[in-house]
């Protein structure tokens, strides 16, 4: 065996040693990524980077929902990055938000979570929004329809009060929106929601790689804490558990549930949903695929 052999193999065994531990969390409970702000804007768990790539106009304070929360000024620049710490295909999106000061009819981004690359000029492929009378949520599939869920509260929140919001997606279930632990509106959809993401982040008016900012009508502050973002859509009594006691008790394991939803979303992600109209074979000795651009068509 030669030097450079043995220098490999040393390699390779720190680096699966080293490896294994950052994901055992996320296998186990399905938490990808999980902020207290009880300390700092660093993430207690998380499984691609935890500290903040854009971090302005933002605080901690004491009196959180659950401890010490983030307060996000009007004019915030705040997100993270995605990769590692949340998936599009499927998962749960949950945190504790107060307004701070009394909405009104004008409606405002409460959430956001960018593409990575695409062609919508907003790069929105999730967003949860204040919308004068409630709270509007949706994903953006491939084809940018948005499969969209609505809900209508009975009384405007007060300014000083703490609301639970809990927003699940599945390409082989579609979407649901919980407010206070409660299911508030869900939508049946079957959808490809798959694909790159860049970043997430609070109350900004853009999320995207090319940039972060709170501008124009969009300046519209709030606090946050005990946001946490799963690997799977969670069912409503582990929702109701994340409104009552900000975590889980009892998580169930996710490997079942990924395991399905992820076959189905596969095959209908790359064409083998149809058991009765597969491919047709590729009988030729040569076959030239070609990509048709913009300008060509």
């Amino acid at each position: 065996m030669t030097v450079f052999s043995r220098i490999a193999i040393t390699w390779l065994a720190a680096l699966i040693v080293t490896a294994a531990p950052a994901t055992s969390k996320a296998q186990d409970s399905g938490l990808l990524f999980h902020l207290s702000a009880d300390r700092s804007l660093v993430a207690d768990t998380a499984q691609g980077d935890p500290r903040p790539n854009f971090r302005d106009k933002v605080s901690i304070i004491n009196d959180g929902a659950r401890g010490a929360a983030l307060s996000a000024a009007d004019d915030v620049v705040l997100a993270w990055n995605a990769p590692g710490n949340i998936y599009a295909q499927r998962g749960t999106l949950s945190f504790y938000w107060r307004s701070r000061y009394p909405v009104g009819e004008g409606p405002f981004p409460i959430f956001r979570v960018g593409y990575a690359d695409h062609t919508s000029w907003d790069m929105v492929w999730l967003r949860i929004d204040w919308n004068g009378s409630g709270f509007d949520a949706f994903v953006t599939d491939a084809n940018l329809a948005r499969t969209r869920v609505t809900y209508t509260l009975p009384a405007k929140p007060a300014p000083e009060t703490w609301t639970h919001l809990a927003f699940t997606w599945d390409e082989t279930r579609g979407v649901e929106l919980y407010v206070d632990g409660k299911l508030a509106a869900k939508k049946q959809a079957v959808a490809i929601y798959d694909s790159g993401l860049d970043q997430f982040g609070p109350t900004s008016r853009v999320v995207s790689p090319h940039q972060v900012q709170s501008r124009y009508n969009f300046l519209r502050g709030g606090d946050y804490d005990e946001l946490r973002i799963y690997d799977h859509a969670l069912e409503a009594s582990e929702v109701a558990d994340l409104a009552a006691v900000g975590s889980v008790s009892s998580p169930k394991p996710t490997a079942d549930a990924v395991d399905q939803s992820g076959q189905i979303a596969w095959r209908l992600r790359y064409g083998w949903n149809r058991p009765k109209d597969i491919p047709p074979v590729l009988s030729a000795p040569v076959t030239t695929v070609r990509k048709i651009e913009f300008t060509d068509a």
